[in-house]
């Protein structure tokens, strides 16, 4: 990194090694999602029977992995209010106060939107506002993986807040996975084997489409609100890149693609599975479980699709262990077994991806594949993923803002986000997605 940020980072080789510290670290407050509905539930009731202290003298303000988690109003403008008026024990907090923090850490076109409606860059922004603002209540500071929200450009913002921390003397640590902070491109020291077949040729079109939207937590104020994705018609190859700095509209446009979201218009995929639309892995997998186990993520109404299902989680399993055979097994813990009866992180994203494989999607979208992982597993797991999904010609894009993936794909689709201007018509959207195929390095 060589940054201020070196000296107070320390850095894990799994998930949940890093889970494991950062729960020591706030006084075991926080329930576990990754590890199951009954681990979570046990957390969560010592927690409410206030089973759980502090293992300091003073009280602990952090940040978790997923920042939204630290967020508990409805707006950015409302999360920012009730941080200054926390700090300065009043309730007269003037608007002019909550807009100046905001446009220090720049999200002051973003204060009217519902928290449910931000990207994770834009969240993490906010996250990392209300934080410097409520600094001098707390005795220190934790905070967990920002590297895989923050973009190069906005790391600054964290660097910001090291040094808020320092002007009230309070300490501030970053914990995070084994690479995450790590600015290079995939080179041949990294764990990534080449797909066979390397390249899958297929095309986007994209007609009318209009998403809508609610900006606002007054419905009748945001009616007909929308998005707009600009038409256009893209070649491309997989494996894809999508590139674009936090909240340009990269999960909004891969969400619309794999038709999570409700769309007006329409985006046509030709790939060599046309007739199914394509899937999607998101970023914070965790919340694509909803705490489901992994046995639950893995059936399947009939024995064929769940066998289906578990021919491709074996080939996962087994591209990944290829992957990082020449890394030592206490620095790169293996894809689990099937039959295992407790499942890590990197389990639970290959049995997602599986079970999405097994569909034979017309292409298959991984949001910030890195999520959880520390570099070495993350090179790894997207090697894994191309190598079963180009083998059943399943085109991939990976989502991303991190410059590691340029070198390992064939084609790059750039997302850049327009805003309307301030007195638009109501019919126009409030912002539209742009998009334009650059020529990848590799």
């Amino acid at each position: 990194m060589n940054s201020t940020l070196d000296p107070i980072s320390t850095y894990f080789n799994s998930y949940e090694d890093r889970e494991a510290a950062f729960r020591r670290a706030v006084g075991f407050s926080l329930a576990r999602r990754h590890a199951g509905p009954s681990v979570f539930w046990q957390d969560f009731n010592r927690i409410s029977r206030a089973e759980t202290r502090s293992n300091d003298n003073g009280s602990v303000a952090y940040i978790p992995s997923n920042p939204r988690d630290c967020l508990a109003f409805g707006t950015a403008h409302q999360v920012l209010m009730a941080s200054h008026m926390s700090a300065a024990n009043s309730g007269n907090i003037s608007k002019e106060r909550v807009l100046e923090t905001a446009q220090q850490f720049e999200i002051s076109g973003l204060l009217s939107q519902p928290i449910r409606t931000l990207s994770g860059g834009e969240t993490v922004k906010l996250a990392l506002a209300k934080t410097a603002v409520s600094m001098p209540l707390y005795s220190r500071l934790v905070v967990a993986s920002p590297f895989t929200w923050l973009s190069n450009t906005n790391r600054h913002l964290l660097e910001y807040l090291n040094t808020v921390c320092n002007h009230c003397q309070k300490t501030l640590s970053i914990l995070a996975l084994a690479g995450e902070a790590n600015l290079d491109a995939i080179g041949p020291s990294d764990t990534f084997i080449p797909p066979s077949p390397s390249r899958i040729p297929f095309r986007i079109k994209m007609t009318d489409v209009r998403i809508p939207l609610m900006v606002s937590l007054r419905p009748l104020a945001a009616r007909g609100a929308h998005a707009a994705i600009e038409n256009s018609t893209l070649d491309l190859v997989s494996p894809c890149l999508i590139i674009g700095d936090n909240g340009q509209g990269k999960s909004l446009l891969a969400r619309s693609i794999a038709q999570a979201v409700s769309i007006k218009g329409q985006i046509a995929l030709d790939s060599p599975h046309p007739q199914h639309p394509a899937c999607l892995l998101f970023q914070d997998v965790l919340s694509q479980t909803m705490l489901r186990s992994f046995g639950a993520l893995s059936h399947r109404p009939t024995k064929d699709r769940t066998d289906h299902i578990y021919n491709c989680y074996r080939e996962l399993q087994q591209h990944y262990k290829r992957a990082i055979k020449q890394e030592s097994s206490d620095k790169v813990a293996p894809i689990g077994d099937w039959s295992d009866k407790e499942h890590s992180l990197v389990d639970l994203k290959a049995i997602l991806v599986a079970a999405r494989i097994a569909d034979n999607p017309g292409a298959l979208i991984l949001d910030e594949p890195d999520w959880g992982m520390s570099r070495t597993s993350a090179v790894a797991f997207v090697s894994a993923v191309l190598a079963t999904a180009h083998s059943q010609q399943i085109p991939v894009l990976l989502i991303s803002h991190k410059p590691w993936w340029g070198p390992v794909t064939a084609s790059m689709l750039r997302v850049t986000r327009s805003s309307a201007a301030r007195n638009r018509p109501a019919a126009s959207p409030v912002f539209t997605i742009r998009l334009k195929s650059e020529t990848s390095p590799s």
